[in-house]
């Protein structure tokens, strides 16, 4: 046990703790800056504002009625209305298909492009709905009150504290120990009050699951795809569905009416188009505004951020601690040089 008469060791051994505390700083100020967060934070808060209102499950829903609806339209077409068109005009079904090729063009380039377009926009939209869940999880990092680009001036400000404390405690070691414990105690704690792990790894799960399909070659076949079939559906509406009513002796009014009573799916369809020619755009038209936000963000991975700074506070805590006992012990204090014995005796007359 130390004497009463002895006193902490102040050289390299009670420095060691706040070296490792601007190591710490350091580390922090590194990945800030080398994970290029002060771009990420706002790509990252741009996207998921972007992409908020197309990830709600009525969107999802309206979505897949939309692709469902252009499906449904396009095996009508192909099983009810050709063969019930090439009877009324005395036509084979092959040749009412290449009639409408020749006249009609932009409707027969259409029709052949649906069996590939359907997948793919069902496709897309599946992806989006399994992402939906990752997606709540990741829009709210830190909060959902508080947005993301707080993240990077968060790590920066943590770190440039961490060095000052380090620094100070390299000339203050008790009391920079004790602010060092409950500074690491807050690096510690305020991740896992805010579920930041869980959201982190959420946030790169959606991120590994988009990778495959988010690309600029996405972008242009959803809108050659968009293109194609817009054009076809302005080509039945404007060109062909009135030639064939003038043919057939009809207004426009009796044909329409002749395609609800007899083809449903194309009769709804083509009334539906437009308002599903706009949602349409507007899921592709979000993918194409934020894939320069996404290329920003894609390379980064959160959770070893968020872990980065757990262990940092940990470490912080850890340490300071680890000096505090350690400057206690009798092998590191350092004895008291005992008072001149006249001092002494002098002390003891009076």
């Amino acid at each position: 046990m130390a004497s009463a008469t002895q006193r902490p060791r102040t050289g390299w051994t009670a420095r060691i703790p706040a070296v490792i505390v601007m190591l710490v700083g350091v580390v922090l100020i590194g990945t800030t800056l080398m994970n290029n967060l002060f771009k990420v934070g706002p790509a990252f808060e741009t996207l998921t504002d972007g992409f908020r209102p197309v990830l709600t499950a009525q969107a999802i829903e309206t979505a897949r009625t939309d692709v469902a609806a252009l499906g449904a339209v396009g095996e009508e077409f192909q099983t009810a209305v050709t063969p019930a068109m090439a009877e009324r005009f005395g036509m084979t079904p092959e040749q009412f298909t290449a009639y409408v090729g020749q006249q009609f063009p932009g409707v027969a380039d259409g029709m052949a492009a649906l069996p590939q377009i359907v997948p793919t926009f069902s496709g897309l939209i599946d992806t989006l709905d399994a992402q939906r869940d990752l997606f709540a999880s990741a829009d709210a990092i830190p909060t959902s009150n508080i947005p993301a680009t707080t993240i990077p001036w968060a790590l920066l400000i943590a770190g440039l504290l961490a060095l000052g404390l380090g620094i100070f405690m390299w000339f203050v070691p008790r009391i920079g120990g004790i602010i060092a414990i409950a500074f690491g105690l807050v690096l510690v704690a305020v991740p896992f009050a805010l579920s930041l792990p869980t959201k982190a790894a959420d946030a790169d799960r959606m991120n590994a699951n988009l990778k495959p399909v988010y690309s600029p070659e996405l972008i242009t076949q959803a809108g050659g795809a968009l293109t194609t079939v817009g054009t076809m559906g302005t080509a039945m509406s404007q060109t062909m569905l009135p030639a064939l009513a003038d043919q057939l002796g009809m207004t426009g009014d009796q044909l329409q009416s002749f395609l609800g009573d007899n083809f449903p799916a194309t009769a709804a369809a083509l009334q539906n188009l437009p308002a599903s020619m706009e949602r349409f755009q507007g899921l592709v038209g979000t993918f194409d505004a934020n894939l320069d936000n996404y290329g920003t963000l894609k390379p980064v991975a959160f959770a070893p951020i968020i872990w980065t700074v757990i262990i940092g506070g940990a470490v912080m805590f850890l340490v300071s601690i680890g000096g505090f006992a350690l400057g206690r012990r009798p092998e590191l204090m350092v004895p008291e040089e005992p008072k001149p014995v006249r001092e002494l005796v002098g002390a003891g007359t009076h």
